[in-house]
């Protein structure tokens, strides 16, 4: 795979990370009332950050002191003050952001970024081709390749944490996550494909059009990858999700009476979920209620309670570690 170096062009935000916060929740609507989604959304003192959800919809963590700005295309960047409340609504009218257009001009590029040490870009182009194949192997002709070695069948917003506390966006990019490398990708254009270094990042979220966002950090005593997906994180204890993703070969074979194997290659994904207490190894885990209510006490007891008889998946622990953050 040929590669190249490109320019860091991500606008780069440098914020205050001290500060109480609190728990904050609203919605990002337009004049009209009408829903602005995947509208971003910041604390402007500090590196507090999401995204509206498909709902215009958001949660997140703030100074209770400082101001919000909703930043979305099509629309002028609003900031509206928290002055300590739990709940902010944010009416956005039409115009032109200044912040979602920072990108596209010199003001808003912030050079070649290296990691200060080895010199290594950030950002690194991969030129990728589209499209499946229909080439003939071992006498059968390939089906399409099923499954994928992306985490979402779409790009998506997103955003990162500086290892200074740097807050890096723009709004104008969109994400994926490679299952495979453990790498983060990004495009401008929907052709060229970027892979990003993991110098320099602490951690970074995705939205795919839920309301928390999937986020992943370095976890060098569980994955060699540069990042793995940390479901549940607060200071006492960390759930994490490894997925390993495999291209496993067609295999087709026929004798003319008995046939076996597949006609297509398919990514096929292998999870894997760790629990990390504070100052102890991590510990696989399988994802079950009963294993929940161990590895954390009493702590999850009202949540598991709330939920009934639904079952336990990714969501579930996100929305949980979430509830223990109130």
């Amino acid at each position: 795979m040929k590669t190249i170096w490109v320019l860091f062009l991500t606008a780069v935000i440098s914020v205050n990370s001290f500060g109480q916060t609190t728990s904050i929740s609203g919605t990002v609507k337009d004049a009209q009332g009408q829903p602005i989604p995947l509208a971003f959304v910041r604390d402007v003192q500090h590196y507090y950050a999401t995204y509206a959800d498909s709902a215009g919809s958001f949660l997140l963590k703030a100074d209770p002191s400082s101001v919000l700005v909703a930043i979305a295309n099509g629309f002028a960047d609003t900031q509206v003050k928290i002055e300590n409340k739990t709940v902010v609504n944010i009416v956005m009218p039409t115009g032109t952001s200044s912040s979602a257009n920072a990108a596209g001009n010199s003001a808003g590029l912030a050079g070649p970024e290296t990691d200060g040490g080895g010199g290594v870009p950030y950002y690194q182009t991969l030129m990728t081709q589209t499209g499946s194949s229909t080439a003939v192997a071992a006498g059968f002709a390939h089906e399409p390749t099923r499954g994928s070695q992306f985490l979402l069948p779409h790009w998506v917003h997103g955003f990162a944490i500086g290892i200074k506390d740097s807050l890096w966006f723009d709004i104008n990019n969109l994400y994926n996550y490679d299952k495979a490398s453990g790498s983060l990708l990004f495009t401008k254009d929907m052709k060229t494909v970027m892979r990003i270094n993991k110098p320099g990042i602490k951690y970074f979220s995705l939205f795919n059009g839920k309301l928390l966002p999937l986020t992943f950090e370095n976890a060098p005593a569980i994955s060699k990858k540069p990042y793995i997906e940390v479901l549940l994180n607060n200071a006492k204890y960390k759930i994490y999700k490894q997925t390993d993703n495999k291209l496993v070969q067609a295999d087709f074979k026929s004798d003319g009476v008995i046939t076996s194997g597949n006609r297509y290659d398919e990514y096929v994904d292998y999870e894997h979920y760790y629990f990390v207490k504070a100052g102890d190894k991590p510990k696989g885990i399988s994802l079950k209620k009963k294993t929940l209510k161990e590895l954390l006490g009493g702590d999850a007891d009202k949540f598991i309670a709330a939920q009934g008889d639904r079952d336990v998946d990714d969501d579930y622990v996100r929305e949980l570690g979430y509830s223990l953050a109130q």
